[in-house]
């Protein structure tokens, strides 16, 4: 994929938008290239498809405006000087707990809870943040 120049992908084309997140992910290319499920990075595994997945649906709900809670929240968390990557991260972890929601708990979206966890952040993120960096809470 690397004679591809990204200057001409359109992102208002989701196709074109979905290489775009993979470009921005070179660390994943052989996982992805080799259909692996998982791959360690820092020391923390992830499945690459999914974690690009995740930033997908971001950019979408991103780029379609909807739902509007998405887009404030990604403004008020790059002018609180967060990196646009984090954002995405943030914001996706808003979209996975909604997943994971649906999925073993089988309960449908809740748009009240989804602006809940959006207003929460950052501090719910640099809270977990924390929690992850030092579980035992030696500081």
């Amino acid at each position: 994929m690397d004679e591809i120049d990204l200057a001409f992908l359109d992102p208002a084309d989701p196709d074109e938008r979905s290489l775009l997140m993979r470009f921005e992910h070179p660390e994943f290319a052989a996982a992805l290239n080799d259909g692996w499920d998982e791959i360690e990075i820092d020391g923390t595994v992830m499945n690459p498809n999914l974690h690009l997945a995740l930033h997908e649906v971001v950019a979408n709900q991103l780029w379609d405006g909807e739902p509007p809670e998405v887009a404030e929240t990604a403004h008020r968390l790059d002018l609180a000087g967060y990196d646009r990557h984090e954002v995405f991260h943030m914001i996706g972890s808003v979209v996975s707990h909604q997943v994971w929601q649906a999925l073993h708990e089988q309960q449908p979206a809740d748009p009240e809870q989804i602006r809940d966890d959006l207003a929460a952040l950052p501090g719910s993120w640099e809270k977990e943040r924390a929690r992850l960096s030092d579980p035992e809470g030696e500081r």
